[in-house]
């Protein structure tokens, strides 16, 4: 028979090498972390190679630990998989983290249906509005405009253009065939009105006159003001399509522009016991982006 690693040392590299991360594993193993690198030391020592490199706090796969990480992580994924399945346990909790503005807007009133399609898969939702104020290796599945966190691969939503959205009282009292009519009316804005500066770049608009730009700090916020018909915000169709559905607001859609930074990734996990099931959810937000 062939001689194997310890299993203490094949879970510790196992770990750290998922998160890049002795804290993190240590976290997970409800151990000290100095135990998690003693284990780890010894794993290199039986195999006589540098699986990890290690400069200050960041933590690196060396060739060969990338080889060793890649078979060691499957069968890890394999065997929680098959003990699952052996000890009754066919639930699965997708741990979901969306930014609040399309969480709320567009994969809240839908997340019901992958539920009821997929009834072995329970799903956990948290928003945040900015990526620095959650630990993204805590989810496996992120949906919004962050950049993908380390550990993680992405795929874009679609091409989504941004433009201005108004009540219909509103929308009739515009001159369409000229932007710059829009500017007598205040514009709500989420971006301390950089959006609107670069919506009026890009409609080609110069005007001496400082618009009058009111604050918000989410889309949901800023596109639900211009409902009550006194102004008029720059929103999206993930963001406006329900409202825009009831008939309470109409879009500009041949004066929208692609913003920079308002474009909607999926960004999942490249290792997890869970990776089938993670599969399976982004499968199903794409069929549904496609479908709309």
């Amino acid at each position: 028979m062939n001689r194997l690693p310890p299993l203490k040392a094949m879970q510790a590299f196992e770990a750290t090498a998922r998160h890049l991360s002795f804290s993190r594993a240590a976290d997970e193993l409800c151990v000290t972390q100095s135990a998690v690198s003693h284990q780890v030391r010894a794993l290199e020592e039986f195999l006589g190679k540098k699986l990890l490199t290690r400069s200050g706090k960041h933590v690196s796969l060396t060739y060969e630990g990338d080889t060793f990480y890649s078979v060691l992580g499957d069968c890890f994924k394999r065997m929680a998989s098959v003990t699952d399945h052996l000890v009754g346990k066919d639930r699965t909790t997708l741990k979901l983290m969306a930014q609040t503005s399309l969480a709320s807007e567009w994969l809240v009133p839908r997340l019901h249906e992958f539920n009821a399609l997929f009834p072995e898969i329970d799903t956990r939702l948290d928003t945040f509005v900015m990526a620095t104020t959650f630990e993204a290796s805590d989810y496996d599945i992120l949906v919004g405009a962050w950049p993908a966190p380390e550990g993680f691969v992405s795929q874009k939503l679609r091409d989504d253009s941004w433009y201005p959205v108004c009540a219909p009282d509103l929308y009739e009292q515009l001159n369409k065939a000229d932007p710059a009519s829009l500017l007598k009316y205040p514009l709500y804005s989420t971006e301390e009105g950089a959006d609107w500066t670069l919506w009026m770049q890009h409609q080609g608009i110069r005007t001496p006159a400082a618009p009058d730009i009111r604050h918000f700090n989410l889309a949901l916020l800023s596109t639900r003001a211009a409902v009550a018909g006194h102004g008029i915000a720059l929103s999206n169709d993930f963001v406006a399509g329900s409202l825009m559905a009831e008939g309470k607001l109409v879009p500009l859609r041949e004066l929208g522009y692609s913003l920079p930074w308002g474009q909607y990734y999926l960004h999942h996990r490249t290792s997890s016991h869970n990776a089938d099931q993670i599969g399976t959810f982004i499968d199903w937000v794409s069929a549904k982006v496609a479908a709309e």
